[in-house]
C-alpha cells in the first residue's frame, strides 16, 4: 500500500468524522429547539391550569372549625395554654407507647397520672391508631403490635375476636408490671373517654369506603366523638368526605417525608411546589386543622407557611429531652412523642 493510499483513506475517514460530529450538533440543536418550543408553550398552560385549580378551589372550600374549638380540646378549662403549663406540648403517641402497652387503656391512663416527686401532672393528649377488622369493627390497635404477636398483614385480614386473644401487655418490655391489656373497638374507646379528661388524635389507617362509613355512623351515634377527637389521616379526600358532612368534626392531614419520594429528590423547586400545593389548596380546600410534619422536613420557616394558612403543625417524633426544649422554647410548637418520661421539666424535678 502506497503512501498516496493511506494518505486517500485518512481523508476519507477524517470526512466521515466530521459529518457524524456534524449531524451530533445538529441533533443536539434539534432537540435543544424543540424542548425551547415546549417549554415557551407549556409555562402559559400551566399556569392558566393552576388558576383554574385556584378559582375553582373557592367553591369546593371547606370552612375551618374556630381555633378555639380546637384549643378547648387540647387544653383543660382554660388550662394547658402554653408556654405557662408545660403538659400542653406533648402529645402522646400511641399513649406513650415506651412507656407503657401502646395503645392500650393503661397507657391513657398512665399519661394522664404522670408522677414524680409527688407531683401530679396529667398529658391530656394522645394519639392512638385505629384499623378496620375483616368483620367490620373499628379496633385500637397498630398493625406493628400485630405483627409482634405473630399475625402477619394488614388488621383488615383479622376478625375482632382473633385480635381480642392478644394480649398487648405480654408483647411490651415492661410488660410485667401492667395487668393483661386487650385489643378495643372504637365504641369501647368513646366510653372510656367518658370518664378520662382526654383528647384523642385518632390516627386512621385504612381510608376505605367501609371505614368511612363506619366512621360516619360512630358521629352519628356517639357526639362524643366530636367533642373530643381530632380526627387524622393522610388521605384528603377521606376528610373532605367527612368534613362535608360534619362540618365541626376537626381533622388533621398526616404528611410522610417528603424526601422519601425519589422524584421530590431530584429538585428543591419540585419540593418547593409539592409542598405548597398541600398548604395553599389542599389545606384550605378540606379545612384541617392540624398538620404531622417529620422533624427532619420541620423548621422555623415551615412552621410560618403552616400558621399563615391557619393550620397548627405539630412535629413527630420527638423524644430526646434536649429536642423537645428545643421545640418548647425555640419552634413554639407541639411535637409528638413515644415517651412523657423524658419530658424535661420532669428530668429536673428528678
Amino acid at each position: 500500500m502506497n503512501i498516496f493510499t493511506i494518505f486517500w483513506l485518512l481523508l476519507k475517514m477524517f470526512y466521515q468524522l466530521l459529518c457524524c460530529s456534524f449531524s451530533l450538533l445538529t441533533f443536539i440543536f434539534n432537540v435543544f429547539w424543540l424542548i425551547c418550543n415546549l417549554a415557551s408553550a407549556g409555562i402559559p398552560w400551566f399556569v392558566v391550569c393552576l388558576l383554574i385549580v385556584c378559582v375553582a378551589s373557592k367553591f369546593v372550600k371547606l370552612k375551618s372549625p374556630d381555633d378555639k374549638q380546637l384549643l378547648r380540646l387540647l387544653t383543660v378549662a382554660g388550662q394547658g395554654l402554653y408556654p405557662e403549663d408545660l403538659s400542653f406540648w406533648p402529645i402522646a403517641h400511641r399513649g406513650a407507647g415506651y412507656d407503657a402497652p401502646e395503645n392500650s387503656k393503661a397507657a391513657l391512663r398512665k399519661a394522664t397520672l404522670q408522677r414524680r416527686r409527688c407531683i401530679a401532672r396529667g398529658y391530656r393528649n394522645v394519639l392512638l391508631d385505629a384499623g378496620l377488622t375483616s368483620c367490620g369493627e373499628i379496633v385500637i390497635v397498630n398493625r406493628l403490635t400485630l405483627e409482634k404477636a405473630s399475625l402477619s398483614g394488614s388488621i383488615t385480614l383479622h376478625t375482632l375476636e382473633s385480635l381480642r386473644k392478644v394480649n398487648i401487655a405480654e408483647l411490651h418490655p415492661m410488660g410485667k408490671h401492667f395487668n393483661p391489656e386487650y385489643v378495643y373497638t372504637l365504641r369501647e374507646l368513646l366510653d372510656f373517654l367518658e370518664e378520662q379528661r382526654l383528647t384523642v388524635f385518632l390516627h386512621i389507617s385504612d381510608n376505605s369506603s367501609i371505614m368511612l362509613q363506619r366512621l360516619k355512623k360512630a358521629i352519628n351515634e356517639n357526639p362524643l366523638f366530636i367533642q373530643r377527637i381530632v380526627l387524622i389521616t393522610k388521605s384528603p379526600i377521606t376528610i373532605y368526605q367527612l368534613r362535608k358532612l360534619f362540618p365541626e368534626l376537626i381533622c388533621g392531614l398526616w404528611t410522610e417525608k417528603s424526601l422519601s419520594l425519589a422524584l421530590l429528590k431530584t429538585s428543591t423547586l419540585i419540593t418547593s411546589i409539592y409542598g405548597a400545593f398541600f398548604r395553599n389548596i389542599i389545606a384550605p380546600v378540606i379545612g384541617i386543622s392540624v398538620v404531622f410534619v417529620s422533624k427532619e422536613e420541620f423548621n422555623l420557616h415551615i412552621a410560618e407557611l403552616w400558621r399563615n394558612v391557619g393550620v397548627r403543625p405539630i412535629v413527630y417524633n420527638v423524644n430526646s429531652p434536649n429536642e423537645k426544649r428545643y421545640f418548647q422554647k425555640t419552634m413554639k410548637t407541639q411535637y409528638l412523642t413515644d415517651s412523657l418520661r423524658s419530658e424535661p421539666h420532669l428530668l429536673m424535678k428528678a
